[in-house]
């Protein structure tokens, strides 16, 4: 098989490449072998820091990118001026209204999200009851609002975003500002709130751990659902696609 030397991964973290302690150390491994031969992107519910805290502790391999707060902020590791995280935060629609979805988006069965190191700037978070009935509301009391995406998972979240930004917007953006061919992009995700990514045409892996609420919307051919977890799942995943070699797993 022909290895694609080249390509970014953009990988969701946690049930992705954490949550399974051997997976992790092939990872790190894989990332010191391959160094400079493909670009890292984490994209990430987490906030930046926490994102740093686990480079700095020797459980993640330093990426290039790091795009938090559920794919709505971007920073550029190798740009201390970030200018491609400037031009991303810049496709906010300027009616971006965190204060006025809140006030619509409470009701029964949902409850303001409170974060724990402050609110994001482009997202606004709801916890709620997992009932179908309580998210066909949710959406309809924001209905009168555009340029959103409302996203629920983990039967306990909903986040809402502006259109343009998210994890799968996160990855168009650097796909195209990076210039990699779309056949050299492949993203990796565990969860409902991935869902963005596996909407684009880029190759997805899907790890055996890996929520119901993903795998039965990752469906399409260029979706690959590992037998393996986490970190193992998404090396196999990258060996299933010829973008590397050898056992992982």
């Amino acid at each position: 098989m022909k290895i694609i030397s080249h390509f970014l991964l953009a990988s969701d973290i946690d049930g992705a490449l954490l949550g399974d302690e051997s997976g992790e150390e092939l990872f790190r491994h894989f990332a010191a072998s391959q160094a400079g031969q493909f670009c890292l992107a984490y994209i990430t519910g987490r906030y930046r820091h926490s994102v740093l805290q686990l480079i700095n502790e020797g459980r993640l391999p330093r990426p290039r990118f790091i795009c938090s707060d559920v794919g709505t902020e971007l920073f550029d590791l190798d740009d201390p001026a970030n200018r491609l995280g400037d031009a991303y935060a810049a496709r906010a629609q300027n009616n971006w209204d965190l204060d006025e979805i809140y006030r619509l988006g409470i009701g029964e069965g949902v409850t303001r999200q409170e974060f724990d190191e402050g609110q994001p700037r482009f997202q606004a978070g709801f916890y709620w009851n997992a009932r179908p009935e309580t998210l066909r509301a949710f959406k309809r009391r924001l209905s009168t609002l555009e340029g959103l995406v409302i996203q629920a998972s983990y039967d306990t979240y909903i986040d809402v975003l502006p259109a343009r930004l998210g994890k799968g917007q996160a990855v168009v953006f650097l796909q195209e500002e990076l210039g990699f061919a779309r056949e050299q992009v492949v993203v990796a995700g565990d969860s409902g709130n991935d869902r963005q990514m596996f909407e684009t045409s880029f190759k997805g892996i899907v790890p055996a751990n890996a929520l119901d609420e993903l795998k039965s919307l990752a469906r399409q051919p260029w979706h690959y659902h590992s037998p393996y977890p986490a970190a193992r799942g998404v090396l196999d995943g990258l060996r299933r696609f010829g973008f590397a070699a050898g056992e992982f797993v």
